[in-house]
């Protein structure tokens, strides 16, 4: 393992140097026959210029820095990092060893594994830690922190271990299935549920056309499993209803026909104990749903639409297992009881004291007083019996040698076989997020194990895909979330450009997605309806497939897929997505709901999307999204409070009325990814030609910029974006091509100086201001970039707005669940200056109008808000004059004081009356306006005390 004498900076040298040695040295372990290069293309890959530890391919006119070259100074950056960090300083390698561990049969050393969705049972575990391992390597590379790279460290040793009990175990065959178990139960015996693939299974037809009901139990749980069910029926992840014991804060029972975003819940007010009995009860009567805890009432929601009536005919009727695939129950079952009607509080007293509340449930009753087998009589008369599964025994050894994994090879295998998730769950995704990691652990920290380590990971999946027919991965890759492979095309590409294996690169191009790569090629939208995370990040890889040589169709199928999304599809602080979901094109108010938009993956995945764009054709307009997005989804995404236990992230950053954000997240995708986000926050800062010619400077961004080629520093100072200037000062000399991003919503206002004296700049057709010129040591840029409120209107209803000022996105602050009426139009200078009437708040960067509180989007707080407004202005109104005319609007949404008010700013009061004029011609020749309404517009406008700003 690599030294941790080295700088950072060697090791992100040294980290792709040695990559041609180490993949030659592991020539002897490739499989016999396989195709390799000869140590000329490795030794060419090590020879070739890097940055962060990989080769730099020749298609790039733009570089980014290593991490390490750009540290941050203090802003809200840092703010947002900090707390990061110290989660991961206090975070033990153990943990994210345990289910790796567990799996290959080693000790795991008392190690709780990280939890949720990475827990001991779920079927995406491995994930977290993958993104816990480039959390570390971006931390270790930003700051040079020791804990960073010795946690790191000892995960990929630890890796590396069960990798090689992996191998030992190749060829091996599985043992049968566990037989049930049969314990102690709260009124005799009870089926005890293991938390390994152990569940009960209901009939088909256990709830079908109930509309009142109850369904009650006795629990004795051994592990309390976030998102575990007591009960769950349903179809499939779109409509089914539960009982979870653990929803992060206490039970919930919920119920939805549309998946998780339409949930109508009901939650518990404080958590369940362990290792004691527990009875849990859920009546609906009506539109009443309640739920008991030991015979008390936790929870109601008065307002429940839906009824198991509304389910269909569910199939998947389960006690102990998920329809999401989440942790399977640990714990003891006994006494479940199903009833045609609601219960009244004193018979469900009855039932914590007496088996079946005395009669039972008339549905079903189970009462587990069973010794033996896998059936689970039905003591309601009706002989509604239930079975056991008792999981899926002991899984036979891997394929191939270099498998790693936090669970057997099972997965693979049944995605092979067509397997829809919830049943499986991913796992070439998992596998990506391991891959990452250790990729990152080399390039970023110079660790040589983990590229052996990931290299023969690399030489599995090669074994497992090559021999697949082209046919059978279309439709693997196909199946929705169970297809999910991240970014495999990725890192498959980035192990060839490090270790010039052809193998790689051939099974990277086994994840081409044809029928969306053909589509997108072609400029052919057909994004409707595809799961948004399940996609983006394969196009990451095509750009890195087409960066070694692949066709240029890989490229172009990258930019028009961009061009999809942004504008098409993104929300005012730059997510995308609707319950995880591409929605039509150009339909954005018409996707907001309360809770589901915009899910924080998403985001992270275009940001880098965005990024490797601007690689090959630098263009501003990447660079504009990429800071809509960092600026309010990224940093509003990570709460403002300290934890080193929780990485207090977002799931979902919604836009809806009234929404708040969930801060938490162990062990789900966003809460791997928000590792990541608030560890890397200057990657994207500057870039460079491959010439060290030009300097880019794409984000304002407080932070020092060492450019060790050019012995040159770059430090750029204030407080963006909570301040509208930035000063940059150079120390070292020589000619260069500076390039200052001109912001898209900077419009006039945007100036340079240099030393004091104001430029005059070019702004080139890539939306930068440039400055050639020698440059000497102490020279001072100042740039100014005015912030001015302004809305952005939703494509589909221009009536919902969001307000910004400069890049931030402001939320109105409200627990109303319904549109915000706001108007703005009334009281307008003849500028058009919407900060004339959207008054500045009593606190930095807020706002106040129409009695509504605005603050910055990026403050990250578990508060209500309101991300889009609805603007209502039912009459034309100029100054407070009211006209008494109807504010209509035109095919396109605009109505006439939209179309008014985009001419301006007016040079006078004639100007305004001229321009109401002849919006009023066009109006009426629209047959929007008669010609009495007209004339009374224009007098309106004339008698209107018209200020001039």
């Amino acid at each position: 393992m690599t030294s941790n004498t080295f700088s950072r900076r060697q090791v992100l040298r040294y980290g792709a140097a040695s990559a041609g040695a180490v993949a030659v040295a592991g020539a002897g372990a490739t499989a016999a026959g396989a195709t390799m290069t000869s140590g000329t293309a490795s030794a060419a890959a090590a020879a070739s210029r890097t940055v962060n530890g990989l080769p730099v391919p020749r298609s790039w006119t733009a570089l980014p820095f290593d991490l390490d070259s750009v540290q941050l100074r203090p802003s809200i950056f840092t703010e947002k990092r900090d707390r990061m960090l110290a989660y991961a300083r206090a975070y033990p390698a153990d943990r994210i060893l345990s289910n790796f561990r567990a799996a290959a049969g080693l000790d795991t050393r008392g190690a709780q594994p990280p939890g949720g969705w990475d827990d001991a049972t779920g079927n995406l575990r491995g994930h977290y830690s993958g993104h816990l391992m480039s959390m570390l390597a971006q931390a270790w590379a930003g700051t040079g922190e020791a804990v960073f790279k010795d946690t790191l460290d000892e995960v990929v040793a630890g890796l590396q271990e069960c990798q090689l009990a992996f191998d030992a175990k190749v060829g091996q065959p599985g043992t049968p299935p566990p037989p049930a178990t049969w314990g102690t139960g709260r009124f005799g015996n009870g089926l005890v549920l293991s938390g390994d693939g152990q569940y009960v299974g209901l009939p088909d037809a256990t709830i079908d056309g109930l509309h009142d009901f109850t369904i009650s139990m006795w629990l004795n749980l051994h592990e309390l499993r976030t998102w575990s069910r007591a009960f769950d029926f349903g179809t499939g992840t779109t409509s089914n209803m539960f009982l979870t014991i653990d929803a992060g804060s206490g039970p919930r029972f919920a119920i939805t026909r549309t998946g998780g975003g339409g949930e109508q819940r009901i939650n518990g007010t404080s958590r369940l104990e362990t290792d004691r009995w527990t009875h849990l009860a859920v009546t609906m009567s009506g539109q009443v749903g309640t739920l008991y805890v030991d015979g008390a009432v936790a929870g109601t929601n008065t307002a429940m639409t839906l009824s198991p009536a509304d389910l269909g005919a569910p199939k998947n009727n389960w006690i102990g297992r998920s329809q999401y695939g989440d942790a399977m129950l640990a714990g003891t079952v006994d006494d479940v009881t199903i009833h045609s009607r609601a219960l009244a509080a004193a018979e469900i007293a009855q039932l914590v004291t007496t088996p079946g509340g005395g009669a039972g449930g008339d549905v079903a009753w189970y009462r587990f007083d069973e010794t033996s087998g896998v059936t689970v009589g039905d003591s309601s008369g009706r002989s509604w019996d239930a079975s056991m599964v008792t999981g899926e025994g002991g899984p036979a050894g891997p394929s191939h040698p270099g498998y790693l994994a936090a669970y057997p090879e099972t997965q693979f295998i049944k995605l092979e076989q067509y397997v829809t998730y919830p049943a499986i769950w991913a796992p070439y995704y998992t596998c990506h997020k391991i891959m990452r990691g250790l990729l990152d652990a080399h390039t970023l920290t110079g660790n040589a194990t983990a590229l052996e380590v990931v290299r023969r990971m690399g030489e599995w999946v090669h074994s497992r895909l090559s021999t697949l027919p082209r046919e059978q991965l279309d439709r693997m890759w196909a199946l929705y979330i169970a297809g999910e492979y991240g970014g495999m095309n990725e890192v498959m590409a980035d192990l060839y450009s490090l270790t010039g294996d052809e193998r790689f690169m051939q099974t990277a191009r086994c994840f081409d997605n044809t029928t969306l790569l053909a589509d997108c090629a072609a400029d052919r939208d057909t994004l409707e309806g595809k799961h948004a995370n399940q996609h983006i990040p394969q196009f990451i890889g095509y750009l890195r497939v087409f960066e070694q040589g692949g066709d240029t169709s890989y490229r172009e199928a990258t930019r028009h897929f961009f061009d999809m999304v942004v504008p098409h599809r993104a929300y005012a602080h730059g997510g995308t997505g609707q319950g995880e979901v591409f929605r039509k094109r150009d339909v954005i108010a018409g996707t907001i709901v309360t809770t589901t938009n915009a899910e924080s993956c998403a985001a992270y995945n275009m940001l880098k999307v965005a990024r490797n764009l601007f690689f090959h054709a630098p263009d501003a307009r990447f660079m504009d999204y990429y800071e809509k997005a960092l600026v309010n989804q990224i940093l509003a995404s990570r709460q403002d409070a300290d934890s080193t236990t929780d990485p207090l992230v977002n799931y979902m950053v919604p836009v809806g009325p009234g929404a708040t954000r969930g801060y938490g997240n162990t062990g789900t995708c966003c809460g791997g990814t928000g590792l990541e986000n608030h560890t890397k926050y200057q990657d994207s800062i500057y870039f460079r030609s491959p010439q060290d010619d030009v300097l880019w400077v794409n984000l304002y961004i407080p932070s020092t910029l060492t450019w060790s080629e050019r012995a040159m520093t770059v430090t750029q100072t204030g407080d963006y974006p909570r301040s509208q200037s930035s000063t940059l000062t150079v120390t070292g000399s020589g000619r260069l091509d500076l390039r200052l991003r001109v912001p898209s919503w900077s419009g006039d206002g945007f100036t340079v100086a240099v030393n004091g004296q104001r430029q005059w700049v070019e702004v080139g057709s890539d939306g930068y201001a440039r400055l050639l010129r020698s440059w000497r040591s102490g020279d001072r840029v100042t740039v100014t970039f005015p912030y001015a409120v302004r809305v952005e209107q939703a494509l589909d209803d221009p009536s919902v707005q969001a307000l910004l000022y400069g890049p931030v996105a402001l939320i109105g602050k409200s627990q109303a669940t319904s549109w915000l009426p706001v108007g703005l139009y009334g009281d307008l200078p003849l500028s058009g200056d919407l900060g004339a009437v959207v008054k500045p708040g009593t606190s930095p960067m807020t706002f106040e109008t129409n009695g509504i509180r605005f603050e910055p989007f990026y403050l990250g707080n578990p508060e209500p808000y309101h991300a889009y407004v609805r603007r209502t202005e039912p009459t034309i109104v100029f100054a407070g004059q009211d006209s008494g005319v109807e504010n209509r609007r035109d095919d396109d949404g605009r109505s006439f004081l939209d179309a008014l008010w985009s001419l301006a700013p007016f040079k006078n009061k004639k100007a305004f009356e001229r321009a109401v004029a002849n919006t009023t011609a066009t109006w009426t020749q629209a047959g929007l306006l008669t010609a009495d309404e007209a004339t009374t517009v224009r007098r309106a406008a004339a008698s209107a005390p018209m200020r001039p700003a």
